[in-house]
């Protein structure tokens, strides 16, 4: 890839996510207070990021990589922190800005934002007690030059958190994705899930992988899927934790068009039994929250 077509992309990126982060500004302000009661969150992520929050305390030096609207970055501030967000998106970081200066005098910590390209970014060696990333890493081209810049700027025994995908979708989670979102009510009306299902025959699972997968989405969106950043995470820090993610109730969730109330009893369930079946193996799920440390005192 030519420097100018890179750049264009990465402009497009920032486009793309802009535009995401302000129609969710739209809903609702950029705060985890607030975003933690979302049917998706409440299924996939409260519980982990409630945990990751419980590590942060006052005083600390805290840093989020691909922080979007800033609302992650704004909840270790409110616990205490100096945290510092970076995001590729222009429209994006304003939103955090202007959120955060809205509501400055109730956060005991700090928060500052930052626009930069992750893929080249260098990071100040050794500034941060805690190093945390949701959703970014499949994003990026340059996986590894991210990492290595997380292992430089964390100080000795600081804690990495990240949430994300790594690998491909297996044929077995796809086809189980298929079957839910075909029988369960959804935005697509019944009659178009069975003629698509007519007219695509067996090519029907490659589409729903291609939609669990997000591809199209954003021109970087997969870039970094295939890198395996697990092995690269390996080579440089200590994992100490790793949580396997349910393998398809997230996508379900996003699909599933019903009450609040049944589809959470739904969706609970689903991901109870989801959870079992990755634990006995008998599911791939490709998402992950890995909490790692940088070798050394501990500090976080």
């Amino acid at each position: 890839m030519s420097e100018s077509d890179y750049q264009e992309r990465l402009a497009k990126e920032g486009e793309v996510w802009g535009r995401v982060a302000a129609a969710d500004a739209e809903v609702m302000a950029p705060d985890w207070r607030f975003h933690r009661t979302l049917r998706h969150n409440a299924i996939m992520h409260t519980a982990d990021i409630d945990s990751l929050l419980a590590c942060i305390r006052p005083g600390m030096t805290a840093l989020e990589v691909g922080c979007g609207p800033g609302w992650l970055t704004l909840a270790m501030a409110q616990q205490g922190a100096d945290a510092h967000g970076i995001d590729i998106s222009r429209d994006a970081i304003q939103i955090a800005r202007d959120y955060y200066d809205s509501i400055r005098d109730t956060v005991s910590g700090h928060a500052s934002y930052e626009v930069a390209d992750l893929n080249r970014i260098t990071l100040p060696p050794e500034k941060y007690d805690v190093v945390v990333g949701k959703g970014v890493l499949h994003h990026l081209p340059e996986v590894a030059h991210l990492l290595d810049q997380i292992a430089s700027t964390l100080k000795p025994g600081g804690l990495v958190w990240l949430a994300d995908t790594n690998g491909d979708e297996a044929l077995s989670t796809v086809l189980l994705a298929s079957a839910l979102t075909f029988v369960l009510p959804t935005e697509v009306p019944y009659r178009d899930k069975i003629k698509g299902l007519l007219r695509f025959g067996w090519r029907a699972p490659e589409r729903i992988k291609a939609s669990m997968q997000a591809e199209g989405l954003s021109p970087f969106e997969a870039a970094g899927r295939e890198q395996n950043w697990l092995a690269m995470l390996q080579e440089r820090f200590t994992i100490e934790r790793r949580i396997n993610m349910p393998a398809v109730t997230g996508y379900v969730t996003a699909q599933l068009k019903m009450p609040e109330r049944p589809a959470r009893f739904l969706l609970e369930s689903i991901a109870r039994i989801d959870r079992f079946l990755v634990r006995r193996g008998l599911l791939h799920n490709t998402g992950v929250v890995i909490y790692a440390r940088k070798p050394g005192r501990e500090t976080a």
